[in-house]
Parts: C-alpha cells; sequence; structure tokens
C-alpha cells in the first residue's frame, strides 16, 4: 500500500499540465538481495517515476519542477524525444519508464551515482509485474541493458566516501551479469573497508557480501532473495 499525494505540475519540454504523486511511502515487507524493498501491493518504485503524455518527458516529481533553457528543449526533442518509443498495443512498462528518466537525466547532465541507480531501478522492475511478464527474450535484453549500464555509471561514481552498500551493489551486480573477478573484488571491498565497524551496515548485509563473496568464487550468477542467501542452506 502506497501513501501519496497529488500536486499539478507543467512539463519543463512541452507545457503539458498534468498531476504528479509526491509518495510519502509505503508498508515494506523486508530486503531483498540487491536492496530492493519488497512490499504489499504495487511496489513504490513504479510509482515514483512520471511521463509527460505528449512528449515523453520522465522523472521524478522534483524533475518536472525545472527550467529548461528553451534550446535546449529544442534539442531534447530532436535527440532524446524520438528514442522515448514503446513497441505493441500496451503503454510502457514501468522499467521502460525508468529507461526513459535515465535517458532525460543523462541530457540533464545528472551526475553517475543518480544515472545508475536510476537504470538500477529499472533493473529491479523486471522482477515485478508487468515488467515480469514480458517475453523472456525482451526480459534478457533489458536484464543485459539495465545491468552493463548501472554498473558503469556506479562504477564511475564510486568514491573513497562513498556509502558501504554502493561497493556491495556493485558487487552483486558484477556478479549476476557473469564478471565474477570484478565482483570478488567489490565483495573484498566491501568487506575490508571497515564497513563491518559501522552501525550503518547490517548485519544482513555483511552476512550476504560473505556468502555472495563465495558464489563470486565459484562463478555462480544464480538470483537469490535475501532469505535464501542468509538464511537458507547454500550450495557453497
Amino acid at each position: 500500500m502506497l501513501v501519496w499525494h497529488e500536486i499539478e505540475a507543467g512539463c519543463p519540454i512541452c507545457a503539458v499540465r498534468l498531476i504528479l504523486r509526491r509518495l510519502g511511502g509505503g508498508f515494506a515487507l523486508g530486503q531483498d538481495s540487491d536492496l530492493l524493498v519488497r512490499m504489499d501491493g504495487q511496489h513504490i518504485i513504479q510509482a515514483e517515476i512520471h511521463t509527460c503524455p505528449r512528449c515523453r518527458y520522465s522523472g521524478f516529481p522534483e524533475d518536472f519542477e525545472v527550467t529548461i533553457h528553451r534550446s535546449a528543449v529544442e534539442r531534447f526533442l530532436a535527440d532524446v524525444h524520438p528514442k522515448l518509443v514503446t513497441k505493441g498495443t500496451g503503454g510502457p512498462t514501468p522499467d521502460l519508464l525508468y529507461e526513459w528518466a535515465y535517458r532525460c537525466a543523462r541530457f540533464l547532465g545528472k551526475p553517475d551515482r543518480e544515472l545508475g541507480l536510476l537504470l538500477l531501478r529499472a533493473y529491479w522492475c523486471l522482477r515485478l509485474p508487468p515488467s515480469c511478464d514480458l517475453p523472456e527474450v525482451v526480459l534478457d535484453s533489458r536484464k543485459t541493458k539495465y545491468l552493463s549500464g548501472s554498473v558503469h555509471h556506479l562504477r564511475q561514481a564510486l568514491e573513497p566516501e562513498s556509502p558501504p552498500h554502493q561497493s556491495y551493489l556493485l558487487g552483486e551486480l558484477n556478479r549476476r551479469r557473469g564478471e565474477f573477478a570484478a565482483a570478488e573484488a567489490y565483495f573484498k571491498r566491501f568487506l575490508d573497508s571497515g564497513s563491518l565497524r559501522r552501525a550503518d551496515v547490517p548485519m544482513y548485509l555483511r552476512l550476504a557480501a560473505m556468502k555472495l563473496l563465495k558464489s563470486a568464487e565459484h562463478c555462480d550468477p544464480t538470483d537469490r532473495t535475501m532469505e535464501e542467501i542468509v538464511y537458507a542452506d547454500s550450495p557453497e
């Protein structure tokens, strides 16, 4: 269940008026292995992105509160708008909305961490209906694209003062895409950086990193929930 209030805003590209949801949260069930919080009903990340019905400019509510210079608007309509398309008769799935938001954010010059997290959320959406009901060939193609892009941007954004979970995420995402040497390096960075002594890193994440490091060493890319990683008997 989601909690939100509605506001009216204008699209900064084409000035269409639209209703935006400012989300106040929802009821979470727990953590999954790549830090996606699980919820009853529609997931909160599926309601966060908004899209203009005319030009398909996409983003969070605050992205509709910016002023974009006319010359930039013209470049957007010429270079970005044609790429914000969907095939078939249905509307865009939540993962595709995040890809559109990523393209818009990249056009606006957002930093790598924001770009990486947008693609990470697109990847997360592939595990939720309706995105998870896409044909398998489409799912595999989007999974590869979102994982590769997310890893690229999050790696560019990684700094010594970055939150510890960013190294964990890079380890897990690299493991899932079959880049096991890179996954091992990021898990070891997470475990060796002193994060085990930090109060803001929960114990379940530390235990997960230890087990996922073994999975990476065994070249195992299997997707697992946090319960399967931490609590169930693991094959290793």
